[in-house]
């Protein structure tokens, strides 16, 4: 099978995920190629993140002439002539799609938003409903939507009335390897130790960094130190960095993995979210995951049982504060999050849901193409 991916937002958790299964497919003999875009954030070892076998194609999809990136793209994905083009993100959902129109028919298109446009909190309802006319434009090219968590399979149904299919993400091996070997010390936090509380992102307005900062404001320096693993607006920098927070820029994944490993507690101030690799690391790691109450969240945490969700800014005070200080409740949380993380979000689960997607799509057409052809 020669499958596609096209991914425009080549940072964090959408990279993750298509590093994953992309790696995954290529190990089972697949042929796989990956078009992508460059961004700030975009690792500088791009290619150590995928398999040998996987072939990657530059291609920058943002710039002043959109008619050229998507003649480019389609030249691009009718010469590779794919069984499966998997888009990636908004943008390149967007640009798969309209630049593959009357081409292509024995392709199956998947597309898999991971936080789908229309449900941004930064905008007004004029603009949400402006990205979901996109989308609707879109859809005139057949495609599967794949969400992420059931908060965005919701939202596609409500605002496009069509269906997706729910394919949770995952994390790879290694990442849960490394937890595995943390697990004997869940209870490292010390009465004297000073306590880490981290997040991973960019610094935007997604991550909501004035509620981190604000939290951040809420503790003694000398005994708990924020840290914020990303980089991003500078205003919204400085305001971190004003409250205390140490901002470190954009790391190799591997020195990330390694500061969550190695933090106390993950703090997630997100206003909405796909469904954040983040939090997970920090389950499958054993650091124990203090979350606000948004979609995508909700999706991943369950409340006092996996970690603690909140609403306000107070609420993640007192939380953080009682995850510090009864070991008992600290220790029960990252042990179940990470036998959940294991099962729900192991990358055996992912690939085979996906496997059989593809398969299923596959079969779909084909039978479709059968019958027109009778």
């Amino acid at each position: 099978m020669r499958v596609v991916h096209v991914i425009e937002s080549t940072a964090t958790g959408t990279l993750a995920v298509v590093s994953t299964l992309a790696t995954r497919l290529a190990k089972e003999g697949h042929e796989v190629y990956v078009i992508y875009s460059e961004r700030e954030e975009t690792p500088k070892n791009l290619r150590a993140m995928f398999h040998s076998d996987v072939v990657l194609q530059h291609l920058q999809m943002k710039g002043p002439s959109l008619a050229r990136i998507m003649s480019v793209l389609r030249q691009q994905l009718i010469e590779l002539n794919p069984d499966i083009v998997h888009l990636h993100s908004s943008f390149a959902g967007f640009l798969g799609r309209m630049s593959t129109l009357f081409a292509l028919p024995s392709t199956a298109l998947l597309y898999s938003p991971h936080c789908i446009s229309f449900v941004r909190r930064d905008i007004g309802r004029l603009k949400r409903y402006c990205f979901a006319a996109l989308e609707l434009l879109a859809c005139v090219k057949n495609c599967t939507y794949v969400g992420c968590s059931e908060s965005e399979c919701a939202a596609i149904r409500r605002y496009l009335r069509r269906d997706a299919v729910l394919v949770e993400n995952a994390i790879d091996r290694a990442v849960s390897v490394q937890g595995n070997n943390r697990l004997e010390s869940a209870g490292k936090v010390g009465s004297t130790k000073r306590r880490k509380i981290v997040t991973v992102g960019g610094i935007r307005v997604q991550k909501n960094p004035r509620l981190f900062a604000e939290i951040a404001r809420s503790f003694d320096r000398d005994g708990v130190e924020f840290v914020w693993i990303g980089d991003g607006d500078a205003d919204l920098r400085s305001t971190l960095e004003d409250a205390g927070v140490r901002v470190t820029g954009w790391l190799t994944r591997a020195d990330v993995i390694a500061a969550v490993a190695q933090a106390d507690i993950y703090l997630s101030t997100a206003s909405w979210e796909g469904m954040p690799i983040s939090l997970i690391e920090a389950m499958t790691l054993g650091t124990p995951v203090v979350a606000s109450d948004c979609p995508g969240n909700i999706d991943t945490i369950r409340h006092n049982s996996t970690g603690v969700l909140y609403r306000t800014a107070a609420e993640a005070t007192s939380l953080i504060r009682k995850m510090i200080a009864e070991d008992k409740f600290r220790e029960g949380l990252l042990r179940r999050a990470q036998e959940e993380a294991r099962n729900r979000f192991s990358e055996d689960r992912f690939f085979n849901n996906i496997a059989l997607l593809y398969s299923a799509q596959l079969r779909s057409i084909r039978q479709g193409r059968s019958v027109l052809s009778e």
